[in-house]
């Protein structure tokens, strides 16, 4: 056991050393193209000067298109704050969701497999939605009951100090609620078909009961555990959640600024803490839970 932990603590730093070295790549990538042309001594520079001002004595700057590099903002803390922007719709939007995911599956639970079957094909026709039309729906919804009732329940976009925040959270968490139930839906299924449970049953505990006090537990981590693909998915989606209501967050400052500087900058303060904690899951969680034993 303690070998198998120091070579997973080894693989750590090494996977980590690999994912800065492809994210460093990236984001001089753009610099490999002219136009509609190949350009590998551009790129070569690109790759040169990038590594410089990381590791570099001077202060790091940013600027966009149209500006002049020598005359450029510091670029922290700005990019600090933009990030603040973006972390709290991410981690707002993930507890909306994982909380609201957990109540729909308890309710789904406690009804027979016929109607488990009819939701799970509505839930895959909800999946099928793109991103967009959530995003669009409710925004004119809210214009809709704005223009009926004079009342505007919430803000529909980002403009000077007015910040949207409570819309954008919505439309983040809604497609994760369905992505999310799909997965505790099979974590629960999976752990209600072990032996343990079966004893359970066998000693006529209740439904409710056996969920509480024996699945609970074993679901959430495993959820934890697998729940990698959707954590991505909302960062993906995120992109278009601060493009269409402008919100001062990372992905928006990358887009204004697609220096290679900012965009590595900002991938590493978003990859490095997610990076970190799915790899200390993965050493500490148990086998059995992550579908290996």
């Amino acid at each position: 056991m303690k070998k198998i932990l120091t070579n997973k603590f080894v693989e750590i730093p090494i996977h980590l050393v690999l994912s800065i070295i492809v994210i460093f790549f990236l984001g001089t990538l753009p610099q490999l193209f002219i136009g509609m042309e190949l350009n590998v001594h551009n790129y070569i520079d690109s790759i040169t000067s990038t590594f410089s001002k990381l590791f570099g004595n001077k202060p790091l700057t940013y600027y966009g298109p149209y500006m002049d590099p020598s005359n450029g903002r510091p670029l922290f803390p700005q990019i600090l704050i933009q990030y603040k922007e973006t972390a709290f719709v991410f981690l707002m939007s993930l507890l909306i969701s994982v909380l609201i995911s957990f109540i729909i599956v308890y309710i789904i639970l406690q009804l027979s497999k016929r109607k488990q079957e009819k939701i799970m094909v509505f839930l895959d026709f909800l999946e099928s939605i793109p991103d967009m039309l959530f995003i669009l729906g409710l925004q004119l919804l809210v214009v809709y009951i704005y223009k009926k009732t004079d009342v505007l329940i919430m803000n529909i976009g980002s403009i000077g100090d007015k910040k949207v925040v409570l819309l954008p959270i919505l439309c983040l968490s809604l497609p994760s609620i369905i992505l999310f139930v799909k997965l505790l839906l099979f974590c629960f299924e999976t752990e209600l078909q072990k032996d343990y449970i079966l004893l359970a049953r066998a000693k006529g505990l209740s439904k409710l009961h056996i969920l509480n006090h024996h699945v609970l537990r074993n679901v959430l981590l495993s959820m934890l555990y697998f729940s990698k693909t959707n954590i991505w998915f909302m960062l993906s989606s995120l992109y278009i959640i601060e493009y269409f209501f402008n919100i001062p967050g990372t992905f928006l400052f990358i887009k204004d600024y697609g220096i290679p500087e900012v965009f590595i900058i900002s991938m590493l303060l978003i990859y490095i803490p997610i990076f970190t904690i799915f790899k200390l899951f993965h050493i500490f969680i148990p086998d059995e839970l992550k579908g290996e034993a």
